[in-house]
Formats: C-alpha cells, sequence, structure tokens
C-alpha cells in the first residue's frame, strides 16, 4: 500500500510519498520503492503512483523513464494535454506487452472476477465457497450483468460492444468456463464485458497523479487517473473526476489532497477520522429510525391519534438524515479544513514541502502503532514544483551513493 498527498497553492505544488511496498501476493514489506517520478526533463511536470507497481507485468518506473525520453524537451499548454499524450504514448507501445500478455491478463482478472462473486455469494448466503452451485453463480452473474450495464463506461468502451469484445475473446473465457465448470457461458462473457467496462476500480489497478503546470498555466493542478489493463487495443483507464485539483484565479487559492491511504490526512484536514465519521453518520440513521419508530408506536396505542401515526410513518427520514449529515459537514468545513486552507495559501515552498512530508510520517507513525502489516513506512520522498524554478527535490532516497556516481548525472540531459 501507500500514501501519497499533493499540497497546492498559487506559488507552488508540495509532493509527498512514503516507500513502502508489498511483495506481490505476501504479507513481506520493503522500503524502497519510488513512487514520484519527473515526467519532463525541462518542463514543471510530475507523476506519483500509487497501488500496483506494475502495469501488464512491467514496472511503471520503466514505462515512465521511456516516456520521459520520447516526449524529450517538447511541452504542452496544460496538464491535461500531458496526460492525454501519456495515453497516447500507451498505445503507441501496444501497453509494452504482446497480445499473448494481453490475453493471459484478461484471463486473469476475469478470474479475480469470478473469486470476488464467489465471496460476495458465500458472505450473502452465509455457506462456505465448497456448497456454492452453479444456480448461484449464475444468479451473481446475472446481478453483475444488471449492476454494471447501467453503469458509466471507460472512455474507450464506450465505442466498443459486446459484440466485438465476445469475437474477441470468446473462445477464450469459453475455455475457461469448461476448465471451471460454468456453464452458462454466455451470461459469463456478458457480464464480465460490463465489468472491464464500468468505470470503477478492479484488482491491480493503478493510481497514477499528474501533477504540475502546462507551458499556459501560471498555476498548479493535479490530474489523477485510474489504469487496470489493455486489451484488444482499448485501454480500461478513467480520470479521477472527484480529486481533480486546480488552482485558478476565481477558484480555491490552495488544496491538500490526499491518496491511496488517505485516513490520517483527512483526519487532519477535517478535525475528525473519516471512520469515526461514518459510525457517527450510522448512529444518526438508526436513532432517527429508531425515534420514529418509538413516536408511531405511542401514536398507534391511541384510536384518536391513529392518523397522525400514518402521517408520521410517511415522512421522508432520509430528508432530515441528509439535512443533519449535511449540517455536520459544513460545521466541520467551516471549523477546521478553511481556517487549515486558508493558511497553506500563503505558506512559502519550504513550508508547503514540510507539510506534505509531516502527513506522509504521521500516516507512517499511524500504521507503525496500530496492528497488522506497516504499509506506509520507510523515508518519504518530498519535491516542490514551481513555475519558476521547476521540479525541486527536497529529499530523495538513492539506490546508490551519489557521490560515487557523477556520470549519472551529468547523463541526465542527455
Amino acid at each position: 500500500m501507500t500514501a501519497i498527498v499533493g499540497v497546492l497553492n498559487k506559488h507552488a505544488v508540495a509532493i509527498a510519498a512514503d516507500s513502502a511496498v508489498t511483495m506481490g501476493n505476501t504479507h513481506k514489506v520493503v522500503n524502497s520503492a519510488n513512487k514520484i517520478f519527473t515526467l519532463s526533463k525541462y518542463h514543471p511536470v510530475a507523476v506519483m503512483t500509487y497501488n500496483n507497481a506494475a502495469f501488464m507485468g512491467v514496472p511503471w518506473d520503466i514505462i515512465i523513464k521511456e516516456y520521459r525520453k520520447q516526449i524529450n524537451d517538447r511541452s504542452f499548454p496544460r496538464l491535461e494535454d500531458y496526460v492525454n499524450d501519456f495515453i497516447k504514448f500507451l498505445h503507441l507501445r501496444h501497453f509494452f506487452c504482446d497480445e499473448r500478455t494481453q490475453l493471459e491478463y484478461m484471463i486473469y482478472f476475469l478470474e479475480s472476477f469470478i473469486n470476488i462473486c464467489r465471496k460476495e455469494i458465500s458472505r450473502d448466503k452465509e455457506i462456505s465457497e465448497d456448497e456454492i452451485t452453479k444456480d448461484l453463480i449464475d444468479e451473481k452473474l446475472n446481478e453483475c450483468l444488471l449492476k454494471n450495464e447501467n453503469a458509466d463506461r471507460c472512455q474507450e468502451f464506450v465505442s466498443y460492444t459486446y459484440d466485438d469484445f465476445k469475437k474477441y475473446s470468446g473462445q477464450y473465457i469459453s475455455d475457461y468456463a469448461v476448465k471451471n465448470k460454468i456453464e452458462n457461458v454466455d451470461l459469463l462473457v456478458e457480464s464480465f464485458y460490463y465489468y472491464i467496462s464500468a468505470k470503477f476500480s478492479m484488482p491491480l489497478y493503478t493510481g497514477l497523479v499528474f501533477v504540475g503546470y502546462g507551458e499556459e498555466e501560471i498555476y498548479p493542478s493535479l490530474y489523477p487517473i485510474n489504469i487496470s489493463l489493455g486489451i484488444n487495443d482499448r485501454l480500461k483507464y478513467y480520470l479521477d473526476d472527484k480529486n481533480i485539483a486546480q488552482i485558478t484565479e476565481h477558484g480555491p487559492g490552495a488544496i491538500i489532497i490526499p491518496f491511496a491511504q488517505i485516513d490520517v490526512t483527512q483526519t487532519i484536514i477535517r478535525g475528525i477520522n473519516p471512520s469515526f465519521q461514518d459510525i457517527i453518520y450510522n448512529v444518526i440513521d438508526k436513532s432517527i429510525a429508531s425515534f420514529s419508530g418509538i413516536i408511531t408506536k405511542i401514536l398507534d396505542s391511541n384510536p384518536s391519534t391513529a392518523a397522525v401515526s400514518e402521517a408520521v410513518k410517511k415522512l421522508d427520514l432520509r430528508q432530515v438524515i441528509d439535512e443533519i449529515t449535511s449540517q455536520i459537514n459544513m460545521e466541520m468545513r467551516k471549523t477546521y479544513t478553511e481556517p487549515l486552507l486558508n493558511t497553506v495559501v500563503s505558506l512559502d515552498k519550504e513550508d508547503m514541502a514540510n507539510m506534505a512530508e509531516s502527513f506522509i510520517s504521521l500516516t507512517s507513525l499511524v500504521r507503525r502503532m496500530q496492528p497488522g502489516e506497516e504499509t506506509v513506512g520507510g523515508p518519504v520522498d518530498v519535491a516542490v514544483i514551481s513555475k519558476g524554478d521547476g521540479f525541486v527535490w527536497i529529499n530523495r532516497k538513492h539506490y546508490f551513493r551519489p557521490e560515487l556516481n557523477a556520470p549519472f548525472f551529468s547523463n541526465y540531459f542527455k
């Protein structure tokens, strides 16, 4: 796992990332991963990564550095243009894999999809996975189909029809179905098609956070995308619209935005731990429903108030609950978030870097004190990107001793 953060104001953007990475499907955590990369050697643009460290088996650091070599000293007017050009680059390089690898990953994601279905059946029906019947599998596949066929679809799958997908993958999925004793092959193919088309995270996804300045931009911005796999010349990715951050003339003057393990940073920003906030909202929901039940029970006990009881039962409790939670959110923003952001507005580059590093260090400390794996840890890499100074490292780990490798630095711009 990972913790990364961006702190933006009109002066610059400070970014920070931990170094912890979990090795494969094991519980071994090492603290040597690099998650911040310059996207260009000549312009103030960078990218941060979280979750899966590879794409279709190829480490992201190789892909990003190949893109950096290919783009050379070219620039784009806006940061969003770098994102679009990076996607084109992945297509140009055929997702850094051959057709066989794409099919293998498709089957891997299919297997993961089936495993998710089986676990949900086991949980909902309160049975072991060995007790799951073919009818229950078909029922779950139908449920997934109905849920996902109406979901927003990833950009490159909008024009990619079910018939296109069936023609491309039908035989391979059919072979998988026979091997795993799944009888309704057409249902499996269609359900899986809408699963990989839908705009939501899949297992082994990677978050790429592009940050910095376009050539025509004077204030920083941040664009996160979610990438899962490439299949039949289609890339499953989508822009994480909710987490786009832009400093603008008439918009916000400061933004703090964390990714991956965000609970500690959000606790500082909002003044409450997100998990505890969910508990409070659940208690409010149950308490209002319980209070309404008590009132209607009292009214039902008296024939003269039975009509009032019916009116109370028809009240829209969800509207009341939403109003309460909305008021709580407004108070949290007014009391905690806005004063913090008002301070960030005037911070200089050094203080922004210290703030970004502190968010990651605090997350690491919390994980160290909690039971389980320390999924955030190791050295904290910190950088500041500004329009005038470009990309500047504040803290950076090396796998080698810099003083012994002068050629590495002298060859950087070659």
